[in-house]
């Protein structure tokens, strides 16, 4: 497999606003803010450094915890402010379409323009998310992120306990792969419909070209990574027909070699193979068509 090397702040080509941007000149007039939807449960050793990190590019960030029994919820509500809402605490069974709840209900605060963002609770942006989206044309309607996924590896439990204070453990933490890529950013539009069911609004937009990358710390202690198989287990046989990939029941089967990951040098660069690349990369006539459909109003 050939391998690309690419560097995080390597966005160029983000080009002129487009053929309808008067349109969307509306949008120019008013400060952009950025909206962020973050469901967390039992993540009591990293929630505040994800929100406190958050809170350098988001406007609001409204959590919705799932009944943590860790102190989550309590670590949430003494991080109140302006900024860090703590929108809801009870034991729903997850599904993606929780956050639609949290958007119908604070849709209000937003306009035109605005950014509304996935925010999980182990994810830390590499970019600046306010400095990027503020140069996305206004015919581009979303973002998405390449998840720069971290491992603990064999070799990393062989040289030593881990904490389970992520701020102390972090920086062993160096070994990862570009697993995938993914939505994580939309503007706003008035007439969005967003389904109670379903992980995304309807008729998203056109999705930019370049993606944001963010560092994702799923597994950071074996403390952790068992409360995580519990939980989603938990989460499984309450009717949630997802994660695969979380039926183990034992935080060493997550555990993987380095050989076939690569390693976070620090010096702001990262491997993402091409294959993870083409996820984002939306066909042109995909994009022609999206085009009209929203630039005519048929679609929002």
């Amino acid at each position: 497999m050939r391998r690309k090397r690419g560097h995080f702040f390597n966005h160029g080509g983000f080009g002129k606003f487009g053929w309808f941007a008067a349109r969307h000149s509306l949008w120019l007039s008013e400060p952009m803010r950025i909206h962020a939807i973050c469901l967390t449960k039992n993540e009591a050793d990293v929630i505040e450094h994800c929100l406190r990190d958050a809170t350098h590019w988001a406007d609001r960030i409204y959590v919705y915890d799932g009944a943590s029994t860790d102190g989550t919820w309590d670590r949430v509500q003494a991080m109140k402010s302006e900024r860090i809402i703590p929108w809801r605490s009870d034991d729903a069974v997850f599904r993606e379409g929780l956050r639609a709840e949290v958007f119908a209900d604070k849709r209000g605060d937003s306009r035109e323009g605005d950014w509304w963002c996935q925010l999980n609770a182990d994810e830390f942006y590499v970019e600046k998310p306010r400095e990027f989206l503020a140069a996305v044309p206004a015919n581009e309607h979303v973002v998405w992120s390449v998840n720069l996924l971290y491992y603990i590896t064999h070799e990393d439990v062989a040289e030593g306990a881990f904490t389970g204070d992520f701020e102390k453990d972090r920086a062993r933490l160096k070994h990862y792969a570009a697993a995938c890529a993914e939505p994580r950013f939309f503007r706003y539009r008035e007439r969005l419909r967003w389904d109670l069911n379903a992980a995304w609004p309807h008729h998203m937009g056109v999705i930019h070209p370049h993606p944001m990358h963010f560092r994702h710390y799923c597994y950071r202690s074996p403390q952790q990574i068992q409360m995580r198989l519990d939980v989603r287990r938990e989460n499984r046989a309450r009717g949630f027909e997802g994660w695969d990939h979380a039926k183990e029941d034992d935080w060493r089967s997550k555990l993987v070699p380095r050989a076939g990951l690569h390693r976070d040098e620090g010096d702001g660069r990262a491997i993402v193979e091409e294959e993870v690349r083409a996820q984002y990369r939306e066909p042109k006539s995909r994009r022609l068509v999206k085009r009209f459909m929203h630039s005519t109003g048929l679609w929002p």
